[in-house]
C-alpha cells in the first residue's frame, strides 16, 4: 500500500478500523425544502443500518432566499455555495437515474441520482457496482494515516469530509417553519488533500481547526477517492 500522511498537531483517539472499500452516498438537502426532510430521515436509517455505506449530508444555498409567502425566507444554517456547486458538476456529468439539479437528491458511488426519498432505487444503486479501491483511514501518533491499496489512480482527487454526526433545528420560517429538523452527517468542511499519483505525500494538518472531537461521539470525518472531474468515486471510508 502507498500512504499518505497527515501531521496533526492535536492528538486524536479513536478506534482503528480494517481497510475496507465502502459505497459513498451524497444528500443534497435543504431544511427550506418542503419534501427534504423525510430523505434526511433516509439517510440516517442509512447510517443506521448500513454502517459500511458512507453517508454524507450536503445543504445547497439555492433555497436561502426562497420567500414562502408570510411564512418568509429561512437561511439554512449548514449550507454552502460550495455544494450548490457540486450538485451542479454532477448534473453536468451525465448521471445515471434522475438528472438534474433539485432537493432532495442522492449520489450514489458518483455515478448515479435518484430522488432522496426513492429507497428501492437508492438502495439497488448502492448494492451494485461498488468502489473497488480498499481505503484505511487511521487516527494513530502520527495524526491521520490513509493507505490506499492501489497505484493506478494517477487521475483521482483525495477528499477529505468533516461532518457534524447529528444537529437539531427549529426551524422558524420558510416551507418548514414550526418543524424541528434533524439532520445527520452534516458536511461542513470538504478538503481535496491532493490528486493521487501512488506515492507519498507528506501534508500537515491541523483538525482541531475543523472541530473534530478527541472521542468522536459529535463529529467525525471520512476520506474517499474520485476521479478528478468529479466523476466515479473508487474508494471510500470512515475515519478510524
Amino acid at each position: 500500500m502507498n500512504n499518505i500522511k497527515l501531521s496533526l498537531p492535536f492528538a486524536l483517539l479513536l478506534a482503528a478500523g480494517a481497510a475496507n472499500s465502502a459505497p459513498v452516498v451524497e444528500l443534497f438537502t435543504s431544511q427550506g425544502c418542503y419534501s427534504c426532510p423525510p430523505a434526511d430521515e433516509f439517510l440516517a436509517e442509512i447510517i443506521t443500518r448500513q454502517p459500511d455505506v458512507v453517508a454524507l449530508e450536503f445543504h445547497v444555498d439555492y433555497w436561502d432566499t426562497l420567500r414562502y409567502g408570510a411564512a418568509g425566507v429561512w437561511k439554512d444554517p449548514f449550507s454552502d455555495p460550495a455544494y450548490s456547486q457540486r450538485q451542479r458538476r454532477y448534473n453536468a456529468n451525465d448521471l445515471e437515474g434522475r438528472e438534474g439539479v433539485y432537493t432532495p437528491q442522492m449520489i450514489i458511488n458518483g455515478q448515479t441520482a435518484q430522488v432522496g426519498t426513492s429507497k428501492g432505487r437508492i438502495n439497488r444503486a448502492i448494492a451494485s457496482d461498488p468502489p473497488e479501491i480498499e481505503i484505511k483511514a487511521e487516527f494513530g501518533d502520527e495524526g491521520l494515516v490513509v493507505k490506499i491499496d492501489s497505484a493506478d489512480t494517477s487521475e483521482s482527487i483525495l477528499w477529505l469530509a468533516v461532518f457534524d454526526r447529528e444537529r437539531t433545528t427549529d426551524v422558524k420560517n420558510g416551507e418548514n417553519h414550526g418543524k424541528t429538523i434533524v439532520n445527520h452527517h452534516v458536511v461542513r468542511e470538504l478538503v481535496p488533500l491532493g490528486r493521487w499519483e501512488g506515492d507519498d505525500v507528506n501534508q500537515s494538518f491541523d483538525m482541531a481547526s475543523y472541530g473534530l472531537t478527541a472521542d468522536g461521539t459529535d463529529s467525525g470525518c471520512a476520506v474517499f477517492l474520485q476521479d478528478e472531474s468529479l466523476g466515479a468515486i473508487q474508494g471510500a471510508t470512515y475515519c478510524r
